[in-house]
């Protein structure tokens, strides 16, 4: 692993493992917040480009897990491209869940965002911050 340095070096890792959490929690919540819903890793099985958005979403987070790991050339940039797909990929399983069903649905069982989401978007802020701060 390469050297850290200090907090802002584990911005990164901890921010794409926030992602990784989050993609088996539940992306939205109802009646009070209750943890059972659908996860992000709930739409692999469902086929179709739903699926790919939400593989998209968790391999480019354990991607970037993985190259805080393994020494590669360019890993800055690369770490990059891992942020983006898994941004890219998550943006579009909630883009496609946002429908119109999705949003009369969410007003009869009054929905909001999840655990899972939340965490995610968490991760992702931090991933990019990290990403900026820390010097390779």
């Amino acid at each position: 692993m390469a050297k850290k340095s200090g907090l802002l070096g584990y911005l990164y890792l901890a921010g794409m493992a926030l992602v990784v959490i989050g993609c088996f929690l539940p992306l939205s919540s109802h009646f009070g917040g209750n943890l059972k819903g659908a996860t992000a890793v709930s739409h692999i099985g469902d086929g179709g480009i739903m699926s790919i958005s939400a593989i998209l979403a968790l391999v480019g987070a354990a991607a970037g897990i993985a190259l805080c790991f393994v020494p590669v050339k360019n890993a800055k940039l690369l770490k990059l491209v891992s942020v983006i797909v898994s941004v890219a990929g998550g943006i579009y399983v909630v883009a496609n869940t946002n429908s119109t069903a999705f949003k009369i649905a969410a007003k009869v069982t009054s929905a909001h965002i999840g655990l899972g989401m939340a965490v995610i978007i968490i991760g992702w802020v931090l991933a990019l911050v990290g990403w900026v701060l820390h010097k390779d």
